[in-house]
């Protein structure tokens, strides 16, 4: 008898070696299956569409026109992976019809391959600012409306996310997702306007009685968004 063959002392056995090649020939089937790489780090970006409303829960002095807009929405993002939980951050841009809301987000969540695809869950939150009013115009009860430019609009929002990707090859996905927000926004008080100094006395009454000069304004929002992803995944 061989001192290497099977069933020699200190051999693996025939079960043994059996079940060995039967886990290789499964990784191999499985890896072949869902054509994917062990993946460590992970790039995307969507395009879409996005709906925003800045007073759907409360508005208390917010002064601004036009708090509900929709538009298309951009972003991209990028993270780490680890097996089935990523962590990333994401740069959002919402091109509504009556304002800009940019949002710098960080997230986590869940991605459970099956064979070619992935589906996510997951949690994100971070700082939204309205970059541009526009068209949405300053509610006051002067007539000497402020600039849009001057107004600025800052807070917080928190929400979910639920997207599936197909892997098209280990290297590069697409895909489609929705997400929900909560906001919570804030207006600072609005500087008096240029040439305030030469008003009439009443036209100055009217300007420091009015809720957008004399005191700050909040809001609590609601947005939705969806769109189409492109992902680029890198790994071993």
């Amino acid at each position: 008898m061989s001192p290497m063959g099977p069933g020699a002392p200190g051999s693996p056995s025939n079960e043994q070696l059996q079940q060995t090649e039967t886990t290789r020939k499964l990784d191999e089937a499985e890896q072949k299956d869902s054509g994917r790489n062990f993946e460590l780090f992970w790039l995307d970006g969507s395009i879409g569409g996005s709906y925003t409303n800045m007073s759907q829960f409360s508005s208390e002095s917010l002064q601004i026109e036009n708090t509900s807009a929709g538009g298309p929405a951009f972003s991209v993002g990028g993270g780490v992976r680890f097996v089935i939980l990523v962590l990333g951050a994401r740069l959002r841009h919402n091109a509504l019809s009556s304002f800009n809301m940019w949002q710098i987000n960080g997230e986590a969540g869940l991605k459970i391959p099956v064979s070619s695809f992935d589906i996510l869950f997951g949690l994100h939150g971070g700082y939204s600012f309205a970059g541009r009013l526009g068209d949405a115009g300053v509610a006051t009860n002067t007539s000497t409306p402020a600039s849009t430019d001057a107004v600025s609009i800052r807070g917080f929002n928190a929400g979910i996310d639920v997207a599936f990707d197909y892997y098209v090859s280990p290297l590069f996905s697409v895909g489609a997702g929705i997400l929900g927000d909560f906001l919570f926004l804030n207006r600072p008080p609005v500087d008096k306007p240029a040439g305030y100094a030469s008003l009439t006395p009443d036209q100055r009454a009217a300007i420091d009685n009015d809720p957008i000069y004399q005191k700050s304004g909040t809001s609590a929002g609601l947005q939705l968004a969806g769109g189409l992803r492109l992902g680029l995944h890198f790994g071993l």
